[in-house]
């Protein structure tokens, strides 16, 4: 077993990537041949991705906090501690935008 210490700061989301405050910590990344990186990646409130795409998928794992995921042109879904979200290479995905007050 190879253990590696972590020496990565928390870094800020790019502003290209999100709209808000994001935070995010690399978990582990990928060693050839191997394409398979983690990411712990904290949003602030309001807080939220641009759409993109994943060219080989992305899985998603909630751990802490509510959010709110969609689908270009799917139902908005709020994603809760325990969710998981998965994305096919095709689909387009976004955090959708915080809920209007009313």
């Amino acid at each position: 077993m190879q253990i590696t210490r972590n020496s990565i700061e928390t870094a800020p989301g790019p502003g290209d990537w999100f709209t808000g405050t994001v935070y995010i910590d690399a978990v582990a990344a990928p060693s050839e041949p191997s394409r398979v990186q983690a990411a712990s990646v904290h949003f602030t409130p309001g807080a939220r991705t641009a759409w993109h795409t994943h060219p080989n998928g992305q899985t998603i794992y909630v751990t802490e906090g509510v959010g709110r995921a969609q689908r270009r042109g799917g139902p908005i879904e709020v994603i809760r501690p325990g969710d998981r979200g998965s994305s096919s290479p095709v689909r387009s995905t976004g955090t959708a935008p915080p809920p209007t007050a009313s």
